[in-house]
């Protein structure tokens, strides 16, 4: 083979073939065509041998003639808490054979692997629950290419949100490296004292039906606690429907509970819940009960796409609970429209399920679900086939040394039939042969023991595909692990050695790359353990060929005797690979749509180039384009109109794409280091031939080969295009053309807790205490690793798994117990607000040989906390315990009013030596009731006073009042506090996120407009502007424009948005120009024709509701400001503006004219606007926004953008009127935040335009305050400070009236700020808010170690669709909510999307429909016993936020 070595995969087999090809023509004779032209087939069959011999012994040359590598990435523990770290690691394997790279020359490692992997350049990001990018950095190449190991880390900030986080490993520069994902949660939570796990009996009951789950419980330190006592409570759509207590556990920790389901059932919301007591703790074990009502989501795939008529047809079925979770049923075939049936499935694992049945001619068949009852929906069995060919496997999955095993069967013969074997889409084996009508043919598919992983099986007839399957095949070698301690038992800050030992599977030593975790196992058994993530094995062998692996610890688990069967079904629900079916037993390929080559090579997913983004057609269920960028119906399921629920006919149909990029089919040579692509026009679409259909395209093979038989591929592949009527949806990968600019990280390979502990006391509970990523074995497989232990008692699990050079893998788990013979545990609240009280639990475990006596001696440190029986700070309570007992006290503690952190300390001592113990906990307080703001802003001139007065209501909770004085020297400091307030807003979309930076983008523009600026303060802005624009590239749509969560299709009004920071942006950093026109020429193909723009339909919150006309004016603002040519645009906008009378479109006109030079028309818009001008300063004649926002907000937005207007005038025409406006907009700041942040971003958008203009020269100068004619303070101007700040001055207010004078001696012309914040006991709801909220806790009182639902219903109060809306729930102290229940009702699409706030969950939804009224059921645990309040409960609508419907904190008695 002498192709080149940049070839790429696809040449080379492409060439592999026509080398074949060659050989086999060589090899013919005259006699044999004589007997072939006489029709002698044994000359036929004897060819069909010796082609199938050739092809696989030329193949054998070239099986590992690839490099397409994937990244398998795994993290520490599946959940954090803000301030802790996650360890990341990923390992690099070859797709084809799961090789590592090794640089220092193992002999599988061509020159190339290592000029490429050498200089690969890996980028790691952290992606927030919406998408934002929250950090990233560039890893080292050299560290990741020497071992096939990455790692990495990162420390989550303390005031990070909780919620679903991702980490994303990709390569930047090389497209055989695809990108990696796993998903981690990060939310605030106690380690709990018992490890817990809950399994249904079944994945689905209906109404009336007896359900049966199993328990499993062991303490966190490893023993089974036989003494406990438990209850089972189960309730169903907010009742209590089951509860029995007095259960045990046996010997293993486990018991079965069985209860009964109400015979009507509504919702089907449903938790079982156990109490667990045990001594002296006290826990919950919760999961939802898998009810299944009246309609479910049931797929069908018949094995190898079709049912084919006359023929046995074996299909698989995969059905889903409401939230997405596998469902367990029981189901007949039935002939449709009849009672007559002719077969039936269960499913068996994770809803998953196969049998098979013979299908009829010309009839229809469904499924009917049997159990659970009640469901009424059927499912459509496709349309059956009167040709093609059965296809099924013999053997659910296939050992190291078998042969692949098929049988076909055809109601025809068939006298050119292919069977292809296909490993990542290469070639490995083939077989030729004829097929008999109706007689049933085995095929027999030898492969190379050295091939092991899912397989692909694909079957040709005439040179086309008509069926297909994946199939798995057993890898011959493995590794065996086996871990060891020094110890059998430690104790909490002890120092431990774990040996490691690795064998091949014939138990010989070797040497291996390993991976090491070692973690609190409590927090490992948090997560369900089906839902845990997969171990190396799994990653490699099936995660990356799968849409979703769960229960993966199942497949390979030796001691499972239905594992096999589990994967048959996991790979038979997988559906068509490459092809879509678009008329009667025709499937053809389909291409990209309209991507840069270059980016689709950077944008690759699973084992392929490309992402997987899914396609959708109007009110039809899914499509998709697969891990190859190809359209495919999952195999087998009909599609059906979701409103009339009858199947389409897409034969008669035909769907149109557009036209693809033609890729030739010659070698693709690696990208350059940079890449620069340049944006070109799409093709006009080819004239339709006479048949209707479009022509084929050009040669191409996009990178694959494996696509049809080699020999058609070229000549013989048809091309569909897509409708106008579909969109992709898919989760948008970020992609640079040029290299990423993040800092690069070292890389941490090992991390070892050292232990500070001082004797007898616990402070430390760090969960990691080991984690390396790389662990290099010896020659006899051995290898050891040293860390402490940290002050938990509790057990740790340690996780190795890793790999060899001759792609050995393995996976083992080994437990350490951490014990303590007398220790004393606190169960403390995560946070509390004032006035709670706190019934602390402590839990007193004596494990001494003899009874313990003494005293504990209570320790409070901090502000907020109080001994409810005593004002002092410590508290002394007698003990005695006799030995092998638990117990517990209960000491009662009060809130106080106070903002701070305080810090419970807890210690024991006794004059027996034995009994020593200190432990140290910390409860989080918050202030109680309603939060409430008074605001005063303006602007101070020199030997000047202003008087402002202030009611502080009676109904003020003491000790929470606050104040924030501050003065504003420079813009700078205007746009700090803007940037403060705004990262305290919720959400995190494109909107929020360049909220965060636009901000950025004027300081630095200001900055750089002036002179004598201080150059670190320049730099540290540029800085974090640069960090801000690398998250905002992310939220890029691949079909052209952005959206909030970079997912198609782009929002056109959103896009405008971005276009004009990005514009902005790059006058004073480097912004990818590409980007920017690839945006304008977006929004440009946008246009309507009529001097308007289209909008998708489904763009319909926030920026896309707005109506047509304020959609219009705001994308040609931004094409206008970008410099485009809009002035038909513009003469639109102007009828627009003369029709409607709106002072928000009108000042938009005025600044389009002003920016096409049209000055007088401009100055005539600009009177106008000025006639609008009330006697504050705003411009107050609008009806709405870009945004949709009413009241205050819309005011400020109109008023901001009428300056903008006025400032464009370069003769001041305007000066007047504008300095009233700008009056008007510095006495609307409330805190740096001027209402919704779309107010708040115009307004410092103008006042920064102001101030470039008319900008003051500092003076010294002295402020004084007065308080109530009392208390006086001053604080002298300093050169150089952003921002001058009062002290707080809340204690010098009272109840009733206030009176604040601020003045100004000497100095010079400065904004200014006062805000008091305080609570109160009663809310002030805003009667312009359009939502309206109600949130009732269902159990007010509740026991220890329970749950209960916090029911919470929002609803649209106008007559009108709203955009995204907020609620804000307040959970009281000592409640936990389920996280488990938020990711259900995000999957079950209930909510949009969640965060978590400490006690505060918020909950978004993009869209409310007139009048539309949601309803949540938030589970809850009743954690610590005491009487709470939680903060007040709000809902507003994103854009306008300073209109809030606020609800009394919820209420709670955990006894």
């Amino acid at each position: 083979d002498s192709t080149d070595q940049t070839t790429s995969d696809a040449a080379k087999m492409l060439k592999i073939f026509q080398d074949i090809k060659k050989k086999i023509e060589k090899g013919g004779d005259k006699k044999k065509d004589e007997k072939r032209s006489e029709g002698d087939s044994s000359v036929k069959e004897e060819e069909d041998v010796k082609e199938t011999e050739t092809f696989n012994s030329e193949l054998d040359k070239n099986e590992k003639d690839t490099r397409r590598f994937l990244v398998h990435l795994s993290t520490d523990k599946p959940i954090y808490k803000p301030g802790e770290k996650v360890y990341i690691r990923g390992v690099l394997l070859n797709g084809f054979d799961r090789r590592p790279f090794d640089r220092n020359g193992e002999k599988e490692a061509s020159q190339e692997d290592k000029s490429n992997l050498n200089s690969a350049s890996i980028s790691l990001q952290i992606l927030s629950p919406s998408g934002d990018e929250v950090f990233s950095v560039k890893l080292n190449p050299y560290d990741y290419s020497s071992s096939s190991v990455a790692s990495a880390y990162w420390e989550i900030p303390e005031e990070q949100s909780g919620g679903d986080y991702k980490v994303r490993l990709f390569d930047w520069k090389h497209p055989n490296i695809a990108t990696s994902e796993r998903e981690f949660n990060i939310r605030a939570f106690r380690n709990p004292r018992v490890k817990t796990q809950i399994k249904f009996q079944k994945k689905g009951y209906g109404a009336g039906e007896t359900a049966t789950a199993s328990l499993n419980v062991k303490r966190a330190e490893g023993d089974v606690p036989l003494n406990a006592s438990i209850t089972a409570t189960a309730r169903v759509d907010g009742k209590q429907v089951f509860s029995k207590g007095g259960l045990r556990v046996d010997s293993n920790g486990d018991l079965s509970v069985s209860f009964p389901l109400p015979s009507e059932i509504t919702e089907g919301d449903g938790t079982l819940s156990f109490t667990i007591e045990d001594g002296g703790v006290i826990e919950n074990a919760s999961q939802t009960i898998p009810i299944l009502l009246k309609k479910m989501d049931v797929r069908v795939y018949p094995e190898g796409g079709d049912l084919i008529a006359g023929i046995s047809n074996r299909f698989y079925v995969e059905a889903f609970t409401k939230s997405g979770d596998p469902a367990d049923i029981t189901a007949d075939v039935r002939v449709k429209g009849t009672k007559e049936i002719v077969g039936s499935v269960s499913t068996v694992h994770e809803g998953r399920g196969k049998s098979k049945f013979v299908p009829k001619k010309d009839q229809e068949y469904e499924l009917v679900v049997r159990k659970p009852s009640g469901i009424i929906n059927t499912i459509p069995f496709p349309k059956v086939q009167s040709n093609g060919i059965a296809l099924s496997s013999h053997k659910d999955a296939y050992q190291h040394d078998e042969e692949i095993s098929l049988r076909l069967t055809s109601p025809k013969d068939l006298n050119k039939v292919r069977v292809v074997l296909y490993k990542l889409d290469l070639p490995i084996s083939e077989s030729n042969f004829k097929l008999k009508a109706n007689q049933p043919t085995r095929v027999n598919l030898k492969t190379s023991s050295e091939v092991s992983g899912v397989l692909r099986v694909t079957v040709y007839s005439d040179e086309l595909a008509v069926s297909e399957r994946i199939v798995f095949k057993h890898p011959k070698n493995s590794l065996k692990i086996k871990v060891n301690g020094d110890k059998q038992s430690y104790a909490p800050g002890g120092s431990v050695q774990l040996s490691v030992t690795v064998t091949d599977q014939d138990d010989k030593p070797i040497k291996a790359h390993l991976g090491v975790t070692v973690t609190d196992d409590s927090v490992l058994e948090m997560v369900e353990k089906r839902k845990q993530v997969p171990r190396l094995p799994e990653m490699a062998l099936l995660e990356s060929e799968v849409d979703h692996l769960h229960d993966c610890q199942f497949y390979f688990d030796p001691n499972e005797s239905d594992n096999n069967l589990s994967i048959d079904l996991l790979l038979g629900t997988q559906g068509w690979r490459r092809f879509v079916l678009v008329d009667e037993g025709k499937r053809v390929s389909v291409e990209p749509k309209k991507v840069e080559e270059d980016k689709l090579n950077r944008l690759k997913a699973k084992n392929d180039y490309v992402p997987q983004p899914r396609i959708f057609f109007k009110r039809m269920m899914d499509f998709e384009v697969d891990d190859r960028n190809e359209m495919m119906a999952p195999a087998g399921c009909m599609i059906l109109n979701e409103e009339e629920g009858v199947p389409l006919d897409l034969s008669s149909a035909p769907m149109q794409l557009d036209s693809p990029v033609p890729v030739e089919a010659v070698a693709l040579p690696p990208p350059p280091p940079q890449l620069q692509p340049q944006p070109q026009a799409a093709p006009p679409p080819p004239p339709p031939l006479d048949d209707g259909c479009p022509p084929p395209p050009p040669p191409h093979f996009a990178q694959k080969i494996a696509l049809a038989p080699p020999e058609m591929m070229a000549e013989q592949r048809d091309m569909i295009m897509m409708e106008e009527d579909m969109f992709c949806e898919a989760e948008c990968i970020p992609f640079y053309d040029e290299e990423p600019s993040e800092p690069s990280q070292p890389q941490l390979r090992e991390f070892a807790f050292v232990s500070k502990k001082n004797p007898n006391e616990r402070t430390d509970f760090t969960e990691t205490i080991y984690w390396n990523a790389c662990v290099l074995t010896d020659d006899n497989g051995k290898a050891q690793v040293k860390f402490d232990l940290n002050d938990s008692v509790t057990s740790f699990k340690a996780w190795v798994d890793g790999f060899s050079k001759d792609a050995h893998l393995g996976s083992a788990s080994f437990v350490l117990e951490s014990r303590e013979p007398f220790y004393i545990e606190p169960k403390c609240p995560l946070e509390v607000s004032s006035g709670d009280l706190i019934r602390l639990p402590l839990a007193i475990v004596n494990n001494l040989d003899s009874n313990a006596k003494g005293e504990l001696l209570l320790n409070l440190e901090g502000k907020g906390l109080s001994f409810s029986s005593d004002k002092d700070l410590s508290l002394k309570i007698p003990f005695d315990i006799e030995r092998d007992k638990r117990e517990r006290k209960t000491i009662d503690l009060r809130v106080e009013n106070c903002r701070e952190k305080s810090k419970v300390q807890i210690a024991a001592s006794s004059s027996d030596s034995r009994v020593k113990e200190n432990v140290t906990r910390s409860i989080q307080i918050v202030p109680s009731g309603f939060p409430f703001q008074l605001c005063a802003s303006g602007v101070l001139n020199p030997d000047t006073e202003v008087n402002h007065s202030f009611v502080i209501p009676k109904e003020l909770i003491e000790g929470t009042i606050k104040t924030g004085i501050n003065f504003y020297p420079s813009t700078v400091s205007k746009l700090s506090e803007a940037i403060k307030s705004l990262n305290q807003t919720p959400c995190g979309c494109f909107e929020q996120t360049s909220m965060t930076s636009y901000p950025l983008v004027m300081a630095l523009q200001y900055l750089l407009s002036q002179t004598g600026m201080d150059q670190e303060t320049i730099d540290s802005c540029r800085k974090n502007l640069e960090d801000g624009y690398k998250r905002l590239v992310g939220y890029e749509c691949k079909s052209g424009g952005f959206d909030w969560f970079g997912t198609d299709p782009g929002h056109e009004a959103l896009t405008a948005y971005g276009l004009m920071q990005f514009t902005e942006m790059k006058k004073v950093i480097e912004v990818d120009s590409g980007m920017i026109e690839r945006t304008k020429n977006w929004l440009m193909s946008r246009r309507d024709g009529k001097g308007g723009f289209e909008r998708n339909s489904l763009a319909l919150d926030n920026f896309g509701g707005a109506p047509q006309e304020h959609t219009d004016a705001y994308i040609t603002w931004a094409l206008t400001e970008a410099g485009m040519e809009t002035q038909f645009e513009v003469e639109h906008l102007l009828k627009h503006a003369t029709a409607k009378k709106d002072a928000y479109i009108s000042a938009l006109a005025c600044i389009c004219l002003y920016r096409h030079n049209r000055v007088e028309e401009a100055r005539k818009w600009g009177r106008k606007l000025a006639e609008l001008q009330k006697e504050k300063g705003s411009i107050e004649d609008e009806q709405t926004s870009i945004t949709r926002s009413y009241g205050s907000s819309l005011i400020v937005e109109a008023t901001a953008l009428t300056v903008l207007g006025w400032l464009s005038d370069k003769e001041q025409t305007f000066l007047e009127p504008l300095n009233n406006a700008l009056k008007f907009l510095n006495g609307s700041c409330k805190g740096g935040n001027f209402g919704s942040t779309q107010a708040t971003l115009l307004a410092l958008k103008a006042i920064v335009e102001y101030d470039k203009l008319y900008a003051v020269l500092p003076a010294n100068g002295t402020f004084h305050v007065t308080i109530n004619g009392k208390h006086s303070s001053k604080l002298e101007i300093e050169k150089g400070k952003n921002t001058l700040s009062f002290e707080d001055l809340g204690a010098h207010l009272k109840t009733g009236n206030n009176t604040i004078v601020l003045r100004m001696e000497k100095g010079f012309k400065m904004p200014y700020s006062v805000a008091i914040d305080f609570n109160c006991v009663k809310g002030d709801s805003s009667d312009q808010c359009k939502v309206k909220l109600h949130a009732k806790l269902n159990d007010t009182k509740l026991k220890e170690g329970t749950t209960s639902e916090v029911q919470v219903v929002v609803q649209n109060q106008s007559a009108e669709s709203l955009p995204m809306t907020i609620a804000v729930i307040g959970i009281p102290g000592g409640l936990e909510v389920r996280v488990d229940k938020l990711k259900e009702l995000v999957k079950g699409g209930v909510i949009d999307y969640y965060e978590t706030l400490g006690r505060r969950v918020a909950l978004y939804w993009r869209y409310f429909a007139e009048k539309e009224k949601k309803t949540v059921l938030l589970d809850v645990v009743a954690a610590v016993p005491g009487t709470y309040t939680g903060p007040a409960s709000s809902a507003y609508l994103y854009y306008t936020n300073e209109h809030v419907c606020w609800v009394e904190g919820l209420r709670a008695e955990v006894v």
